[in-house]
């Protein structure tokens, strides 16, 4: 029989491995459900402040982009399932308001992740650059999903610019923990 057409042997290797993954994916999503609790509203948008992305940064600087993103994965995944894991305790499917924030974060994951696996984020700068190269992806897709909610006329008053200073003081907060800890490996 040729060997492409092989089922993969389950071996405890394997196995192992994999159950590693899942707990790490599960860890990182729970992390994600507890910091997106920390909700401050702001009165005039209808996006709140709330600490996911410090949790998105803080796992893409400490996990890299295919773990955070799994862990990020299955935060959503739970959500859609009906666990109260979003801001707010809110579940579901979120097609509203802030669901192009949620789809931002995914990407940020990424971008973020991205960097810690080439080895870009173990001074505080490099932390630092990664996280607001993933803050611009949150903002850019959570701008394009707002679009459809609020004026464009007051796009980036509700949807950006209440949220550069606290997006400032969580990028640098991250940066300075995964520089930490970086040195701190050494």
């Amino acid at each position: 029989m040729n060997a492409a057409l092989q089922a993969p042997v389950l071996t405890k290797p394997f196995l192992k491995s994999f159950a590693r993954e899942a707990a790490i994916a599960l860890a990182g999503s729970l992390y994600l459900a507890v910091l997106s609790q920390v909700r401050i509203p702001l009165l005039f948008t209808p996006v709140p402040i709330t600490g996911q992305t410090f949790g998105v940064a803080t796992l893409a600087l400490l996990l890299g982009s295919r773990r955070s993103l799994a862990s990020f994965g299955l935060y959503l995944i739970e959500g859609a399932a009906g666990l109260p894991v979003f801001a707010s305790l809110q579940s579901g499917i979120l097609l509203g308001s802030t669901s192009g924030y949620l789809v931002g974060m995914a990407a940020s994951s990424w971008v973020i992740g991205k960097f810690r696996d080439l080895g870009l984020t173990r001074t505080f700068r490099g932390a630092f650059v990664a996280c607001v190269s993933g803050s611009a992806c949150v903002f850019t897709f959570g701008l394009i999903g707002l679009s459809f909610f609020v004026p464009l006329k007051s796009l980036l008053v509700m949807g950006l610019l209440p949220f550069l200073a606290g997006d400032l003081v969580k990028n640098t907060l991250a940066a300075t923990a995964a520089a930490s800890l970086a040195k701190a490996d050494t």
